[in-house]
């Protein structure tokens, strides 16, 4: 069992072995020995995520299609009648039209400009009586029925093992054993790390730190199937910062539709109100600013996790939009003379979520007709804002916590945030600080365990 990070890792890694090529250009692991990679875990665990990201970063071609949406007819090909002769005898024989997916493979070469990529089929322990055994032959020969997926494109599946989903199905022997099986279990703090580099909304990371063990749950009572998992956390994120966005502040029944717990629901919707509350109490601007009064310490440990959330969160929105312009700035100094649609055009290709991000500005900035020089002039000013934020940031942390476990785990959570980190000047703020703050910790704990040896 790994986490989805390391799985992510993992898989990356095969790829990029399967891609090794000799001198003369042959694959150094051949086409019979690429076994594909089968990854297996629970709804929602975003392995169906990790694929497109892995493509975009090792810069492949990418298809992506789940398996139970298809018949037997478009997996394979539709059966035509042809004239052949055999032993000098003219003979009818049944053909078969090309792989609606393995066209698909062909139009992402032509059109993406990338002869090697991954061809990802989800659902693939799901499908009909029908197509099970062409499923079986896919993960055999690397194929649809007698089409062959191009060398150079590695084929990964996913499933959810039979506890989660009642049409899975078990492979044989024969099957498993042409395979490379990863088996993906829920990690929270690994998705909470992934979760602060996507602007998922502050109160779900907020409560997923309290309760940890409720980023998935999945439970059949008298009263039918009660679950929840990270992509229902990760869809209501998008409804919630919707909402927050217009003035609007979501209802338990807006919750309820994505979080199919009543209890963790409920429970939820509390915390949520909690740290409105905090939100409200401690305003982030004017602790940003550092012109925020601190009064004595007498909040609980829950409400010092709420302020220390509400100011990695507030900190992670300012350096990812800082990433954006940079991103912008760049591109349109090596893409000069780009159109707008040319840009969007753009937006269809398979990308980083970074990419994405600063592609869209990129776009918004052409549509405002900025110049280069009002983007670089404002680049400098977030920056410099922002470093002059997390020192106020530290410093009210160090001022109201001081120097221990709440101060520490604000530092950390900065620092665990990938936006923030490739931000920041090097040598700059977060750096000052991991240097003092974490530097001291490692060497009182050094100190302590040299005078325990005496």
């Amino acid at each position: 069992m790994m986490n989805i990070q390391d799985a992510k890792d993992h898989i990356k890694d095969a790829i990029e072995a399967y891609m090794s090529k000799d001198d003369a250009g042959n694959y150094l692991i051949p086409r019979a020995r690429q076994r594909p990679i089968m990854v297996l875990g629970a709804p929602g665990l975003g392995k169906t995520a990790i694929m497109s990201q892995i493509a975009a970063e090792l810069d492949l071609g990418y298809v992506s299609y789940t398996i139970t949406h298809h018949t037997r007819q478009s997996a394979i090909g539709l059966p035509m009648i042809e004239k052949e002769v055999y032993g000098g005898y003219e003979c009818t024989v049944t053909r078969y039209t090309m792989s609606e997916i393995i066209t698909s493979v062909y139009d992402a070469i032509y059109n993406g400009g990338k002869k090697e990529g991954i061809l990802f089929i989800d659902e693939i322990n799901c499908v009909s009586e029908t197509l099970a055994p062409a499923m079986l032959d896919l993960l055999q020969n690397k194929k649809f029925g007698p089409h062959l997926i191009p060398d150079g494109w590695v084929l990964v599946a996913a499933g959810n093992p039979p506890e989660f989903n009642d049409s899975a199905r078990d492979f044989d022997v024969a099957t498993l054993d042409r395979v490379r099986i990863i088996e993906v279990e829920p990690d929270t703090d690994v998705w909470l790390r992934y979760a602060m580099s996507t602007s998922i909304n502050d109160s779900i990371t907020y409560y997923l730190k309290v309760k940890p063990q409720n980023l998935l749950k999945i439970e059949r009572t008298v009263d039918g199937i009660h679950f929840v998992t990270p992509r229902a956390w990760e869809d209501l994120s998008v409804v919630l910062n919707e909402y927050e966005g217009k003035g609007v502040w979501a209802s338990i029944n807006v919750i309820t539709q994505y979080v199919r717990d009543p209890d963790i629901a409920a429970e939820f919707n509390k915390y949520r109100e909690f740290y409105r509350k905090y939100r409200e109490d401690y305003n982030s601007d004017a602790i940003l600013a550092g012109s925020f009064s601190v009064g004595p310490n007498t909040m609980s440990a829950e409400g010092r996790l709420a302020v220390i959330s509400i100011l990695v969160g507030r900190l992670n929105s300012e350096a990812g939009r800082g990433l954006a312009l940079e991103y912008a700035i760049e591109h349109l100094e090596s893409n000069e003379g780009m159109t707008i649609n040319e840009a969007k055009k753009r937006l269809n290709l398979n990308m980083t979520v970074e990419e994405r991000a600063g592609l869209q500005f990129m776009i918004r900035c052409m549509t405002e007709l900025r110049t280069m020089d009002e983007l670089r002039t404002e680049l400098t000013e977030t920056r410099n804002d922002f470093e002059k934020h997390v020192k106020n940031a530290m410093e009210f942390a160090k001022s109201t916590f001081g120097t221990g476990p709440e101060t520490v785990s604000l530092l950390t959570g900065l620092i665990s945030c990938y936006s923030i980190v490739m931000f920041s000047r090097p040598g700059g703020n977060i750096y000052q600080y991991n240097d003092e703050l974490l530097s001291e910790g490692r060497n009182r704990r050094i100190r302590s365990m040299m005078e325990g040896s005496q």
